[in-house]
């Protein structure tokens, strides 16, 4: 008896897509902080709270954008 593959047909893990993010502290004026990469918006602030040194006060008034290409 032949034994079968329970692979499917495409073996190939899916690569998520990592989508550019502009982060804006919101002050009197916005303060332009930079550029984070990540797949959604909840995992672009906790990037750019992580890149950025920024406390929870602070995370509380990002401002993030998709960047548009």
């Amino acid at each position: 008896m032949k034994r079968v593959s329970k692979k499917s047909g495409n073996s190939r893990s899916k690569a998520i897509e990592l989508r550019e993010w502009r982060v804006v502290l919101i002050r009197n004026r916005g303060q332009f902080l930079g550029y984070v990469e990540a797949p959604s918006v909840e995992a672009a602030e906790l990037a750019a709270a992580k890149e950025f040194n920024l406390d929870p006060s602070h995370r509380k008034r990002l401002l993030l954008r998709e960047r548009l290409q």
